[in-house]
């Protein structure tokens, strides 16, 4: 008997030219927990909202970070956007709009650079 394999939430690892300066922008701006950190200077670390974990290591080459992009889901996005748009955490290019195939998203721009988009299901 063949057993299909299920998959779980993901865990994207990010870079953070600034690991500390990372971990206080997902926990006071995004809402996120602090799970854990590790070194002097914090080198390594990880924070969780809901089911979204999220871990960040320390890189000083700013392209990786400018390169990374991700996605999380949420519900009552409209909320979240209002509250990372009064905390100016929306990209420029990131304000809130539908898309055509069955979400809406925004996307913010954490400190090192990496994009996240938040998006919710409209199709359901």
């Amino acid at each position: 008997m063949t057993t299909t394999p299920a998959f779980g939430p993901a865990t994207p690892v990010i870079p953070a030219d600034d690991v500390s300066r990372s971990l206080a922008f997902y926990v006071d701006v995004l809402g996120f927990d602090e799970v854990f950190r590790s070194g002097e200077p914090v080198d390594y670390a990880g924070v969780r909202r809901g089911e979204a974990t999220v871990h960040l290591f320390a890189c000083k080459e700013p392209k990786i970070a400018e390169w990374t992009a991700f996605r999380i889901g949420v519900n009552a996005i409209d909320a979240l956007f209002e509250h990372c748009l009064a905390a100016g955490a929306v990209h420029p290019n990131g304000a809130l709009r539908e898309r055509p195939w069955g979400s809406r998203d925004f996307s913010v721009v954490d400190p090192s650079g990496v994009c996240i988009t938040f998006w919710e299901r409209t199709d359901d």
